[in-house]
């Protein structure tokens, strides 16, 4: 078995665009003209009960509608348990729910020796459903987190219809789970971002507007241009997406050697970070002694910092995007992130953060001039510690870099990020 790569198109909403309203109405559409029929419909609503009458819920008002989500009820409290199994397939709706509870409906897949098991299948749940469900959102059914997927699409003639599921490390999704244990484990990365198939997912959380991903498997019969033109079929109708990647899925035999290598270079990484500060302790001296005969601005030195060393803005930025990059030897991408404005209010000292990462590693290295060097937290960002930050640079480029790739391996070339991508897991967090 193969690592699978998966091509993640993102297009984000304004709250106010009401996106589970308008945007089903335009993916019916485009999959209709793209000959596409979805096989799965898979739903993960998810809320904390606040109301007074259990009757006021989000979960209890999309009940009523639907009655046929009552097998997919869950709940993620034992303290404040809305439902449990003894009730769980009552003639209630739903009993009597303490406030503070947590619950959620879901027919997300367990796994079982790395594969996804589902539900038995459901006709009960259908597109109609699922744009039924979508409909409720955000009013009357303001859910803390909805999920919504159009899966198991067949994009081309050979596609594979089986999900791949995400994470390997111990203690975070090397265990295997059944349909229906997502109640004391759910996350919500690990339904939207760790679940990666050939889809539609549409979602939003709380705090963040509504986002729609689609989601297209890159394989060697079908390589990226392919699952270009896919995308580039619904942003005509859409917009541009704000944000690309490829995600990568492993094996699940392969989840203990990765996690072991993970494991190998942690206590090497950190030994390696602590060393050599005297040398840049002593490099900072020497500069501060033979100042510049016309000083620039920190703004201007970060401009050369960035430029004399190729780092680029991303191809796409939306709102959490930041820093700089450039694609490193052996397929690594070396994400840049520069504080050098220690005298604003609420600022951080002078400091530098890189973020490499390949396929099945990413390793940050944070330096700080206060934190590392001891020198005073309203240390400027003059050229002197512009030179500290390039040997920084060129000590992990020079030093870490070959051990990454000894432990680590190539990445492939397919594996690419148009835009950074921030994780929220720590799957592959060195």
């Amino acid at each position: 078995m193969i690592m699978r790569l998966f091509l993640n198109a993102i297009f984000d909403f304004k709250p106010k665009d009401k996106a589970f309203v308008t945007i089903p109405p335009v993916l019916r559409d485009a999959l209709k003209e793209g000959g596409w029929t979805p096989e799965r419909f898979l739903f993960d609503l998810y809320d904390i009960n606040e109301a007074v009458s259990e009757g006021r819920t989000p979960h209890a008002m999309l009940m009523k509608r639907f009655p046929q989500l009552k097998p997919y009820w869950h709940n993620t409290s034992a303290r404040f348990a809305a439902m449990n199994p003894k009730t769980a397939f009552s003639d209630e709706l739903i009993p009597t729910t303490c406030s503070h509870g947590y619950g959620f409906f879901s027919n997300f897949p367990g796994r079982k020796e790395g594969k996804a098991v589902f539900c038995p299948d459901d006709s009960a749940i259908d597109m109609e459903v699922l744009n039924g469900i979508c409909n409720t959102i955000p009013r009357p059914c303001s859910f803390f987190s909805a999920i919504v997927v159009w899966d198991a699409i067949p994009w081309y003639s050979d596609s594979s219809l089986t999900p791949a599921l995400r994470n390997i490390q111990p203690g975070h999704g090397m265990e295997d789970f059944s349909p229906g244990d997502w109640a004391e484990n759910h996350e919500f990365y690990e339904c939207c971002i760790g679940y990666q198939s050939n889809c539609l997912l549409l979602s939003s959380s709380f705090g963040t507007g509504p986002e729609l991903e689609i989601r297209v498997e890159i394989t060697d019969n079908h390589p990226m241009e392919d699952a270009q033109k896919i995308v580039e079929h619904f942003a005509q109708r859409i917009g541009k997406p704000v944000k690309q990647c490829v995600r990568a899925v492993f094996p699940w035999e392969m989840r203990e050697k990765i996690a072991n290598k993970l494991d190998y270079m942690r206590p090497r990484f950190d030994a390696w970070r602590k060393s050599d500060m005297d040398k840049l302790s002593a490099l900072y001296r020497n500069a501060k002694e033979v100042p510049p005969t016309k000083p620039v601005s920190a703004k201007t030195l970060a401009k050369r910092y960035i430029e004399c060393n190729g780092f680029v803005r991303h191809d796409l930025c939306r709102w959490d995007d930041y820093g700089w990059c450039k694609r490193l030897p052996h397929g690594y991408w070396l994400h840049l992130d520069l504080f050098i404005n220690p005298t604003a209010r609420y600022a951080e000292p002078v400091g530098i953060e890189l973020v490499c990462y390949g396929v099945n590693f990413r390793v940050r290295y944070d330096f700080s001039p206060h934190t590392d060097l001891g020198l005073p937290k309203d240390t400027p960002a003059d050229e002197a510690i512009f030179q500290v930050f390039q040997a920084v640079l060129d000590r992990f480029q020079n030093d870490m870099v070959p051990q990454l790739v000894e432990t680590f391996g190539e990445t492939p070339e397919t594996f690419y990020q148009h835009s950074y991508v921030r994780e929220y897991s720590e799957e592959f967090d060195m």
